[in-house]
C-alpha cells in the first residue's frame, strides 16, 4: 500500500514520468545508431573521437577480407568494411582503415579489425 501511495503524489509521479521518458528516448537513440552496419560504424568512429571521419568518409565492403575470412566471419555473423578517408591514430602510428561489424540480433556493433 505504501508503494502505491508514494508514486501517486504529484512530485513522484512527475519524476517517474520524466525518468521513463528519458530511458525511452535513450533506448530509441541507441537502436537508431545501431540499426544498420554503416550507422553503427559511423557511431563507433564518433565514439572513438574521430567526428570528422565519421561524417565525411565513405564506407565500402572489404571484399578481400570478407572472401578470405569467410568462415571466421560467418561464425561471428560479421562483415568487414574499409574507409575511404580513415582516421590516423597517433599512438600506434597506423591508419584505422578496416572495421569489423557484427550483427547481434537486429543490432549492429563495430570494432577495429586488424590483421595482427
Amino acid at each position: 500500500m505504501f508503494a502505491n501511495n508514494i508514486f501517486q503524489g504529484e512530485k513522484w509521479g512527475g519524476v517517474l514520468k520524466k525518468l521513463i521518458g528519458i530511458v525511452v528516448i535513450a533506448g530509441v537513440i541507441f537502436i537508431l545508431l545501431h540499426s544498420t552496419s554503416k550507422t553503427a560504424l559511423r557511431f563507433h568512429l564518433l565514439f572513438m573521437g574521430y567526428p570528422k571521419e565519421a561524417l565525411i568518409t565513405e564506407i565500402s565492403d572489404n571484399k578481400i577480407d570478407n572472401r578470405n575470412d569467410k568462415k571466421e566471419l560467418a561464425t561471428l555473423n560479421a562483415e568487414t568494411y574499409t574507409l575511404s578517408k580513415p582516421p590516423f591514430e597517433k599512438d600506434t602510428e597506423t591508419e584505422l582503415d578496416t572495421f569489423l561489424v557484427r550483427k547481434i540480433g537486429f543490432l549492429y556493433f563495430a570494432e577495429y579489425y586488424s590483421l595482427f
